[in-house]
């Protein structure tokens, strides 16, 4: 299961260090970055992933919006890339794999 964080801050005063604080802390509980501004993290089950929400709900800023989406194995292998190429777990694990996690 993948746990997907979505950031869209604002321009208001404050916000930008609020949200670097929010990106530090992703880094630091394990997710990746896929995008600008969109961050994402494997966990083992739906009690793993409610844990995840409960942790960024504490750190998330006030201003601004945070989504945060839930997708299985199987859903998230049914994105279609357009343009661009792989990145590095893609290419090492596979996208049709089942993934450990220890």
């Amino acid at each position: 299961m993948r746990l997907i964080a979505i950031l869209s801050p604002t321009g208001k005063w404050g916000t930008k260090t609020e949200y670097t604080k929010l990106r530090n802390y992703l880094k630091k509980d394990g997710y990746i970055r896929i995008a600008p501004e969109v961050y994402m993290r494997i966990v083992q089950n739906r009690k793993a992933s409610e844990k995840h929400y409960r942790r960024i709900t504490e750190v998330a800023p006030k201003t601004g919006i945070v989504r945060l989406l839930r997708l299985t194995e199987k859903q998230f292998s049914n994105i279609y890339m357009v343009t661009g190429e792989q990145d590095y777990q893609e290419k090492t694990v596979g996208t049709n794999c089942h993934i450990m996690i220890g």
